[in-house]
This record gives structure tokens, C-alpha cells and sequence, in this order.
């Protein structure tokens, strides 16, 4: 990118089949549980038989199924506010908000700083060895202290699937390139994100991707048909 081009704004998109169809899921799964708690109450208070160990065991199981259902809701629902939910990469470098739209959290270039402990100042983090695990970010900042921080930039946001992740993390890179050319990005990262090209490789589907979608879907069938015939046993 030449320095007389301009350094363009680019903005995180949903991916929202992905992201309903997650959203769908744990939803269906809290309403199956709460059906399985229901079924699981009508046997005790109803239908229940002198069987003392067992009556142990379906009260055990009914406050996990209880304590399970309220933390999905918890995790799912909780401090909406405060959760990322979009970004926009711009001359000054990163900025995050949240569904209302309010500003949550910013990464400027021009606070970026020196690592004193690392090889590069800037670099990728794959918290999973598997292809497409979760990436992060590694930038060094300074706190309201003077200390030097190490900061995750994190393009993963909670329940929403993106569609431009990874370009989302190049564009960040370009900017670092372009505006503190002074920071050392990690050799690894430069490969990964095509940083010595003008334009990024094409993100297409090859036959993992189908392999991990088809798994997924699998899964989450059987999840469903489990709960079905749960509730078919307890009813």
C-alpha cells in the first residue's frame, strides 16, 4: 500500500446464518432443558414410588439440569452491554462496540508500544492447534500507570460468528505497517496474513471446512435427539 493512497475504514459483517443458527440452538437447548425439569418435577411430586435411592439420584440430576439451564441463560444474556458486538479498523487503529452501538473499547496505533520481552511487537496467538482456532492479537500498551501490558486483540466476539475475520486482522496489521512502521510485526504473522502482498489470498471453502460444518451438524443433531428421547422416558 503506498503511502499516498488512502488507508480505508473496514467494518466487521455477521455472518448471520451461522450466528441465528447458534443463537437457535442455544435457545432450543434451554427450552429442552426446562421441559426435561418440568417432566423430571412431575414424576417427583406426582407419580414418585417408594424407591429412596433413586428419588436421590432424579433430585442430584434435577439440580444439575437446573443449575445447567440457568448458566446458559447467565452467559447468554448477562452484561449485554458491556459485549462486543461489531468493529471498525480505521487510521487510527481499532475501535469496538457494543449492540447499542457505544463505544467499548479502542486500540489506537498511536498507543502501541515496544516489546522489552519479546522478539516482535506485534504478533498472531493460536490459543488451538487446529486449523482456524481461536486467533488473538499480541500488542504491547501502556496502563494509566506507565506499566507496560500485554493486550489481546480479539476478533472472536462471544455467540457472533464473523465473516470477515481475517480480514479484519490483516487490515489491522496494514495499519501498523503503515502508521508505526517503527513496531516489528512476527515473521509468522506476516506469512499468515499475506502482509508483503497487496491483496489477501481468497478465503474459500476446501474440504476441512465441509468436513468440520458436517461434523457440527451432526452433533448438534444428536444434542436434539437426546433431549427428545429424554423427555419421551421421563413423560
Amino acid at each position: 500500500m503506498k503511502m499516498t493512497e488512502k488507508f480505508g475504514t473496514l467494518e466487521s459483517k455477521i455472518n448471520k446464518p451461522f450466528t441465528y443458527f447458534i443463537t437457535g440452538i442455544i435457545w432450543l437447548s434451554i427450552v429442552l432443558i426446562i421441559a426435561v425439569i418440568g417432566s423430571v418435577f412431575d414424576i417427583i411430586f406426582r407419580r414418585w414410588n417408594d424407591d429412596i435411592g433413586m428419588f436421590i439420584i432424579i433430585v442430584i440430576a434435577q439440580i444439575l439440569l437446573i443449575f445447567c439451564c440457568t448458566a446458559l441463560i447467565m452467559s447468554f444474556t448477562y452484561r449485554r452491554k458491556q459485549k462486543i458486538r461489531k468493529v471498525m479498523i480505521n487510521e487510527k487503529g481499532a475501535t469496538f462496540y457494543n449492540s447499542r452501538n457505544h463505544i467499548v473499547d479502542t486500540v489506537l496505533y498511536s498507543e502501541l508500544q515496544h516489546s522489552k520481552s519479546s522478539s516482535a511487537d506485534i504478533y498472531v496467538r493460536n490459543t488451538q492447534t487446529v486449523k482456524y482456532g481461536k486467533i488473538t492479537l499480541i500488542v504491547f500498551l501502556r496502563d494509566k500507570t506507565g506499566e507496560m501490558i500485554l493486550k489481546n486483540i480479539d476478533f472472536n466476539f462471544e455467540y457472533v460468528i464473523l465473516s470477515n475475520q481475517y480480514e479484519l486482522y490483516r487490515h489491522f496489521l496494514k495499519g501498523v505497517q503503515r502508521f508505526r512502521p517503527d513496531l516489528e510485526i512476527g515473521r509468522q504473522t506476516i506469512e499468515q496474513y499475506s502482509l508483503t502482498t497487496e491483496h489477501p489470498p481468497a478465503n474459500e471453502w476446501g474440504t476441512f471446512e465441509y468436513i468440520m460444518a458436517a461434523f457440527f451438524l451432526l452433533v448438534v443433531l444428536a444434542v436434539i435427539y437426546a433431549f427428545i428421547v429424554i423427555i419421551k422416558t421421563l413423560v
